[in-house]
């Protein structure tokens, strides 16, 4: 008797394009631009997000990490980039470098209700009506996997259990497909 092989749907995740990753970043300013690059190049979840705290985040000298809290209230340790570290080190001289969540609103600490309207937002800004915080995910396992990331790296940084859930990130797209063919058969 044989097992049966389990395929992985096809299709890649929703990732947003270079350009439009780009137009977001330059679309958000101050706090919007500290939480955009980090959904972006850390790929935490908009809980996570928005449940940073700016005492348990080390910034400059490296390495850079910021603490999250994942499903099952375990705390991950995340690698924030040049880029992050920046801007998040920018927005935590504005709002005072004090413990406690590193985002706040108008009327206290963000939510992901918050998180989501501080995408939204810069996502119109850029003309990405209806961007959420999740596609930033999906475009951050993207750019991982593109960049050279192995499953087990994609699987680490998000955060995922299993590699079963980061199989979806080596899946290629219609478009990489057919730039793959071009690129080999273009002799």
């Amino acid at each position: 008797m044989t097992a049966a092989a389990r395929i992985p749907g096809l299709g890649e995740p929703d990732a947003l394009t270079p350009g439009e990753e780009g137009a977001v970043r330059r679309a958000a300013r101050s706090r919007g631009a500290a939480i955009i690059v980090v959904l972006l190049d850390a790929g935490v979840r908009a809980e996570q997000c928005a449940c940073l705290d700016a005492g348990t985040s080390r910034l400059p000298p490296a390495p850079a990490r910021s603490a999250c809290t994942e499903r099952g209230d375990e705390v991950r340790f995340v690698p924030l980039s040049k880029r992050a570290r920046d801007l998040v080190s920018a927005w935590l001289d504005e709002r005072g470098r004090h413990p406690g969540p590193a985002w706040h609103g108008q009327r206290g600490p963000l939510t992901i209700a918050g998180i989501t309207q501080v995408v939204l937002a810069a996502g119109a800004a850029a003309g990405i009506p209806g961007l959420r915080p999740h596609r930033r995910r999906h475009t951050f396992g993207t750019r991982l996997r593109l960049g050279g990331a192995g499953p087990a790296q994609v699987r680490a940084l998000l955060g995922h259990a299993s590699l079963d859930a980061s199989a979806r990130y080596f899946r290629a797209g219609a478009a990489e497909n057919a730039a793959a063919i071009e690129r080999i058969f273009e002799q």
